[in-house]
């Protein structure tokens, strides 16, 4: 037994207007901050203003793949943990590192008057916000969101669960866990999925076969999200009225590291007293 997260083997699918991107994706078995942190700054390069969301099947991944940034943020301050820790964790494991989160740096939601542009559009950005218009557009464009109750605010988390998410969006026949493999015979039809038992199997015998099983998974999912928004276009003429969100340009927040130990506490109170604001929105 050991306190360290791990990992066997992880399998990056990418997909770019819809077609998986074999440049992009990545298996491995090691190194898989460093394997995000080099699709992250790839997509970035190539179109700044790309929409971009982060599924992983099971709640359980997304809490892996979190506990696994956060951990090696303990120990490093690399540009590679940088990246990961402002793109993929959300607020709340955030607040266990020493690494201050992308939500306030400062007061400046406090002190409009105060604020740089670039600040103003730094912060705008982070909520999903535009960030186009000149200084006093930008000012009044911040005061509005953080004083209304605006819908904007209300960003889906950084790595989507598509089992929590099919759960809120439509009743699956079957048991009240549905795995990957019910679902994806329930929205494609008949296939073969290898479950997680033998998936594991694979990675503790150091399988030849696990990329290619790794990568079907993968590939699944991301079929499954295009079949149920399939569904949802069938039965609604305008979607957007049951997929509320949209997914928002991959940017992310450079955190800052707070050396002041005294200064940590209080940038850590103020960031929890912020996040329930936010949860009661």
């Amino acid at each position: 037994m050991s306190a360290k997260p791990t990992v066997l083997a992880f399998d990056i699918c990418v997909f770019l207007n819809g077609r998986l991107s074999n440049e992009l994706s990545t298996f491995g078995k090691s190194g898989l901050v460093t394997a995000l942190a080099k699709i992250i700054t790839s997509i970035r390069s190539r179109d700044t203003s790309a929409r971009t969301q982060i599924y992983c099947f099971t709640p359980e991944e997304v809490s892996k793949i979190n506990q696994l940034i956060v951990h090696e943020s303990l120990t490093s301050h690399s540009e590679d943990i940088r990246v990961c820790i402002g793109a993929i964790v959300d607020i709340p494991l955030a607040l266990l590192t020493s690494i201050q989160p992308e939500l306030l740096q400062n007061a400046l939601f406090q002190s409009w008057s105060k604020s740089t542009k670039k600040q103003l559009e730094d912060h705008l950005a982070c909520l999903g916000l535009e960030t186009n218009g000149n200084y006093k557009t930008l000012q009044a464009r911040l005061q509005s969101a953080m004083t209304t109750k605006n819908p904007a605010l209300r960003r889906v988390p950084k790595i989507i669960s598509v089992h929590n998410a099919l759960k809120e969006l439509v009743a699956l026949p079957g048991p009240g866990f549905t795995t990957l493999q019910h679902c994806a015979a329930y929205l494609l039809g008949p296939c073969n999925l290898p479950g997680d038992d033998e998936l594991y199997a694979s990675a503790v015998k150091d399988s030849d076969h696990l990329a290619v099983k790794l990568r079907g998974r993968g590939m699944t999912v991301h079929r499954i999200v295009g079949r149920l928004r399939s569904m949802l276009r069938e039965k609604f003429s305008d979607i957007s009225r049951i997929l509320i969100n949209q997914a928002q340009p991959l940017s992310p927040a450079y955190v800052e590291i707070v050396q002041d130990e005294n200064l940590r506490k209080l940038v850590f109170m103020h960031e929890v007293k912020i996040v329930q604001m936010r949860c009661l929105l």
